[in-house]
């Protein structure tokens, strides 16, 4: 790191939480949290991967969805000509088109949130100065609470970046531009990887701050996120029994909603068990809320946004009570770190 990052990092722990109150301090840390971000090779990096593959998986996908769009209205038009009243509305969805950039959120957001929360910590190990801020008036609550505040300035850029390069993508490739409550779904849809970055932000945060060598923390936190994001959902999916068939086991065999629930009725435990490995993972909650407000599970399209936010409330309890326990793990460790007794030397 220069040695003007250095300095300012110096007196960002010397001088403001001195003489601030108690949001002053939160604030200051958070700034300075956001500009140090920003600084780092490895993280802009990262973000620019993220940026592109997102271009490109909503760019194929509204190419697709043009295509589709333009045969649609083709025959719309024949079946009107021909004396039809009522032409089925097209069986695609303008918002399904997401949903690459939404995968793309979940797996690469969740490392470039790790990687920030590791990357602020090991800049206070390696210029010494987290023993500082806790030898000001600073406390470990305040520290947490600028950092995650900074950082989830930071992830809220990176998201908000990411959704304007993707509805542009819809309107200039795809040709159809979302409108009205797509709007106000779009709006909920990306406050999700908002919440979901910044609790791996506290994860990299705590892992680095637990480890005595920061790269060893950054592979534990990567290691937890392999489970979480990768293992835990497809362990989930599989024993799911009806996806063992394309299109579902269940309508395969005839069966209605009816026959499903009275075949799963003799296997309470081995659901149970399926459904709390499932739970475990944060990235299900965040893939099932996000599907829904995109319109990328058929079944949802017809609802309100009322009833929508009413069947999914239970991600959004399950994604608050992660980022909730996160954060508070994240204050605690922050609270054992060493200090410099007040009055020592900087």
């Amino acid at each position: 790191m220069s040695d003007t990052a250095i300095l300012e990092h110096r007196h960002v722990a010397a001088s403001a939480p001195a003489t601030a109150g108690r949001g002053r301090r939160i604030v200051t840390m958070a700034r300075h949290e956001y500009r140090a971000a920003w600084r780092s090779r490895v993280f802009v990096a990262l973000t620019a991967v993220l940026s592109i593959a997102t271009i490109a998986s909503v760019y194929v996908a509204a190419v697709d969805y043009r295509s589709q769009l333009a045969d649609y209205l083709l025959y719309k038009s024949a079946a009107q000509a021909s004396g039809v009243a009522q032409v089925a509305p097209p069986p695609f969805a303008l918002l399904t088109l997401l949903r690459g950039a939404f995968e793309y959120l979940e797996i690469i957001g969740a490392v470039i949130a790790i990687t920030l929360g590791y990357l602020s910590v090991s800049r206070e190990r390696v210029n010494r100065t987290l023993p500082l801020l806790r030898s000001r008036p600073l406390s470990a609550g305040e520290h947490a609470a600028g950092n995650l505040l900074g950082a989830t300035a930071v992830i809220g850029t990176i998201v908000a970046a990411t959704a304007t390069v993707a509805v542009v993508c819809l309107g200039v490739i795809g040709h159809d531009w979302p409108g009205g409550v797509q709007i106000a779904k779009l709006l909920l849809a990306y406050s999700a990887p908002v919440v979901y970055m910044a609790t791996f932000y506290c994860l990299g945060s705590i892992a680095t701050a637990k480890a005595k060598v920061p790269a060893t923390g950054l592979m534990v936190a990567l290691g937890v996120w392999l489970i979480v994001v990768l293992i835990l959902p497809q362990i989930g999916d599989t024993l799911d029994a009806d996806n063992q068939v394309p299109g579902g086991l269940f309508a395969a065999l005839g069966l209605g909603h009816q026959g499903e629930v009275d075949i799963l009725a003799n296997f309470v435990t081995y659901e149970k068990v399926r459904t709390a490995i499932e739970a475990a993972s944060l990235e299900k909650h965040f893939e099932r809320f996000v599907f829904a407000m995109t319109d990328i599970k058929a079944r949802y399209r017809d609802l309100s946004l009322g009833q929508l936010l009413d069947i999914k409330r239970i991600e959004v309890i399950w994604l608050a009570v992660y980022a909730s326990a996160l954060g508070a793990w994240m204050r605690r460790t922050f609270n054992r770190q060493p200090t410099i007794p007040r009055g020592g030397r900087s």
